[in-house]
C-alpha cells in the first residue's frame, strides 16, 4: 500500500507553480488545494491497490485455469488412448471371431459331405436289398420250378 507521502511529477510541478501565487492571495484556498491533490493521490493510490488485487486475483484465477487445462488434456489423452486399445482389441476379436467363422463352415461343408454320403450309402443299401429280394424271389421261383419238377 502506497504511503500518504506526496509523489510530485512534472504536471504537479507545473500545477505547483500556481502554489505561491495563489499563498499571496488566499491562504484558504491553497488548503484547499493541497486537500484535493492530496485526495487525488490518495484516491489513486487505492485505485492501484484495487488494480493490484484484482490483477493478483486474476492472476491466481489464471494459473488455476491453466492447471485445470492441463490436466483436462492429460484426461484426454488417457482416454483417447484407452480408446486406441479397445479399437485394437475389437479388430483383434473381429478377425478372431473371422476365423472361427470360416472354420465352423469347414466343419458344416465336411459334415454336409459326410451326410450326404451316408445318404447316397442308404440309398445304395436299399437298391441292394432290393435286388437280392428280387434275386431271392427268382431263386425261390427257379426252387419251386424244379421241385415241381422232381416231384413229377
Amino acid at each position: 500500500m502506497m504511503s500518504p507521502c506526496f509523489v510530485i511529477d512534472n504536471a504537479r510541478i507545473k500545477s505547483s507553480a500556481l502554489l505561491p501565487k495563489m499563498a499571496k492571495q488566499n491562504s484558504p484556498s491553497l488548503i484547499e488545494v493541497v486537500k484535493q491533490v492530496a485526495e487525488q493521490q490518495h484516491s489513486q493510490a487505492s485505485e492501484m491497490e484495487k488494480s493490484k488485487t484484482v490483477l493478483f486475483h486474476l492472476q491466481e484465477e489464471t494459473t488455476l485455469l491453466k492447471r485445470e487445462i492441463t490436466r483436462l488434456k492429460e484426461c484426454i489423452n488417457k482416454k483417447t488412448d484407452l480408446l486406441e486399445e479397445e479399437k485394437k482389441m475389437h479388430a483383434k476379436l473381429r478377425k478372431e471371431i473371422e476365423v472361427q467363422n470360416k472354420r465352423y463352415d469347414a466343419i458344416l461343408k465336411r459334415l454336409h459331405c459326410q451326410l450326404n454320403k451316408l445318404h447316397s450309402n442308404r440309398r445304395q443299401w436299399h437298391w441292394n436289398i432290393q435286388q437280392l429280394e428280387k434275386k431271392a424271389a427268382e431263386l425261390r421261383k427257379c426252387l419251386g420250378v424244379v421241385e415241381l419238377q422232381s416231384s413229377i
